[in-house]
Parts: C-alpha cells; sequence; structure tokens
C-alpha cells in the first residue's frame, strides 16, 4: 500500500475479540463498506522524510520506530509492519484518503507530524481501555452522563477524532464519544474522507462492475 499524511487506516482483527467490536458497532444505516465497522484505526503522518503508522493499542509487540520501546499506548511503527501483523493474523487493513478538496497543505502536515510524534508519541500517552469501552456504547456517547476527553490517555479513534478536530476536517467535539466505526462513518458521510483503493484490486473491479450494470 502507497500511504501518504492524512490517510486513516482501517484495521479488521482476525481474532474473536476484534470481530465483537466490529459486529457490536455495526450498523444496517452505515455508509457502504462500513455496515461492519473496523476494530481499530490508525493515522498516518511523516517522520524522517517517510510515512510512519501512529496508533493507540496495548495490543502490539512491535518496538515503537520513535521511542524504541515496546508500549501500551501510542506509538509509531512502520506501515508494511502493521499491515503484514494483520494479515498475518487472517484480518485485513483497508486505506480511508482525505478527499481532494480536504487534502492536508505542507503547512497541516507538518503540524500533524509535530502533534502525533511530539505530543502523542514522544509524551508517551497512556491507552485508555475504559475510554475505548464506553465509546461502544450506543447511546451513552451522546448523554450528558459521559465523561469529558482526557488526552493524557485515549484509544485509537479518540486519538485519530482529538487530531482530525485540530486540523479542523471534523466539527469540534468530544472525540472520546468516537469509535473506530463511528468516526469512519462521519467521515465518510460528510465527504472528508474516502476509501482509497489499491489500482486494479478486486473491489474497485466489482464497484466498476456495478456502476455499469446500473448505467446498463
Amino acid at each position: 500500500m502507497d500511504w501518504t499524511a492524512g490517510d486513516l487506516a482501517a484495521c479488521y482483527g482476525g481474532d474473536v475479540v476484534s470481530r465483537v467490536i466490529g459486529w457490536g458497532t455495526a450498523s444496517v444505516l452505515a455508509p457502504r463498506g462500513l455496515r461492519v465497522g473496523p476494530s481499530h484505526v490508525a493515522m498516518i503522518c511523516e517522520h524522517a522524510g517517510r510515512p510512519v503508522w501512529v496508533e493507540s493499542t496495548m495490543l502490539c509487540l512491535r518496538r515503537c520506530v520513535v521511542t524504541g520501546r515496546q508500549r501500551r499506548g501510542v506509538q509509531a511503527h512502520e506501515p508494511a509492519s502493521r499491515v503484514a501483523d494483520y494479515a498475518a493474523a487472517g484480518g485485513r487493513v483497508e486505506r480511508y484518503r482525505l478527499t481532494d478538496i480536504n487534502s492536508l497543505s505542507r503547512e497541516e502536515r507538518g503540524l500533524l507530524s509535530r502533534i502525533l510524534i511530539r505530543r502523542f508519541v514522544r509524551g508517551e500517552r497512556r491507552y485508555d481501555l475504559r475510554g475505548a469501552l464506553r465509546s461502544g456504547g450506543r447511546l451513552l456517547p451522546f448523554t450528558r452522563l459521559f465523561p469529558s476527553a482526557d488526552l493524557e490517555r485515549l484509544f485509537c479513534s479518540e486519538l485519530a477524532a482529538a487530531v482530525l478536530m485540530r486540523l479542523n476536517r471534523m466539527n469540534h467535539s468530544n472525540p472520546a464519544r468516537y469509535n473506530p466505526a463511528r468516526l469512519l462513518r462521519e467521515l465518510v458521510r460528510t465527504g472528508k474522507y474516502e476509501r482509497a483503493l489499491e489500482p486494479g484490486s478486486l473491489a474497485g473491479e466489482a464497484t466498476v462492475a456495478e456502476l455499469r450494470e446500473a448505467a446498463a
């Protein structure tokens, strides 16, 4: 996969927990391809002249390429290595990219890297398991009982939502309300992101075939 700053990696794990997360946040009203959402998301930024995959997780055994340590929280990795991890475990990764009119300027790409690498990765922000569990609720995230965001401890989609709000690619609200599926559905519905298919991929060919059939 070819990655660029601002891309989101939608990760579908092959293990039982990942499948429970995906089906537990499923929605028949979701945009196409997101009815069963991902169990995890990561964000791409630039570091040392190359794209890196930044995520908040406690399940990755690899050493962070920035700090050189294993982390239970925000960490950075080579994108290809994390895609390979998911494939080896029976899962997959889909790439979502900012639409043309929402693409990042050079200054915004620099800001993205500073936020993700300097503040969150080097700042060694920890993973928020309780927040991740709360975000999966259907109603609680939209009530006044839902806790405020705590950017010292973040789960995966909370991290991505907080950064996108800072870059003004999402309306400002409580980023802790967004589980992976809810985040991607909103970004696709509002036209900020779209799925980026590899040239000649099966998914791309299927879409073209369906369009031709509809036009016939």
